[in-house]
């Protein structure tokens, strides 16, 4: 199956108030085009993700938060899955798009290509709710059961290589998103995040 149809299946059934975060690469790009929101924080790097997803999901405990996640993302940091399982969080719904390669990086293959399940190694590190979806149909049941139920769930959708052609241009870096995803939480919440550097003049 291909990850955009995976995506483009997720997007309608959120709520406009779901958080979303996503690594770099084609997942943001394709995300982006399929729901453009303020709630969404793209282009966390490398090996982050999930880490950035867990401080949000603590800091947030009555906001949903979905993690769109790479194979190659979280094999630099599998740490984050003991975190995670070790804060028993009822809002976390984690979702790796595993195509079985560093594709933003060129095509070499992960280690999900070989031996690695990441799905065990979830339930390794105390995530019960973990499950391997192989087709469309069987993504969207997932989701929508992470959706609807309180919890901790961890998806890995196996896709194929490759995106989709003519995707919107994501011209915003990472610190721009970061900026504008503070602001949105500063509204959304009616808290102060972002502080002026300085005070007086």
């Amino acid at each position: 199956m291909k990850r955009f149809d995976c995506l483009k299946s997720l997007a309608p059934l959120l709520d406009p108030k779901t958080i979303v975060v996503t690594n770099v690469g084609p997942i943001c790009r394709e995300w982006n085009a399929l729901r453009p929101s303020d709630a969404n924080l793209l282009q966390v790097n490398l090996g982050l993700c999930a880490a950035v997803g867990l401080g949000i999901a603590v800091a947030l405990p009555h906001r949903q938060v979905v993690m769109l996640d790479g194979d190659g993302n979280l094999l630099l940091n599998l740490t984050s899955l003991a975190d995670l399982a070790n804060q028993n969080l009822n809002n976390i719904i984690h979702i790796v798009l595993d195509n079985e390669s560093y594709e933003g990086g060129g095509g070499l293959k992960s280690a999900t290509a070989g031996k690695a399940d990441l799905a065990a190694i979830a339930r390794g590190a105390g995530i019960v709710n973990a499950t391997v979806a192989t087709t469309v149909d069987e993504f969207e049941t997932s989701a929508r059961r992470a959706l609807n139920n309180p919890g901790h769930y961890f998806i890995v959708a196996k896709v194929e290589k490759g995106s989709v052609d003519n995707l919107p241009t994501l011209t915003l870096d990472g610190k721009e998103g970061k900026y504008r995803f503070a602001r949105y939480i500063e509204s959304s919440e009616g808290v102060q995040i972002l502080r002026p550097r300085y005070t007086h003049i």
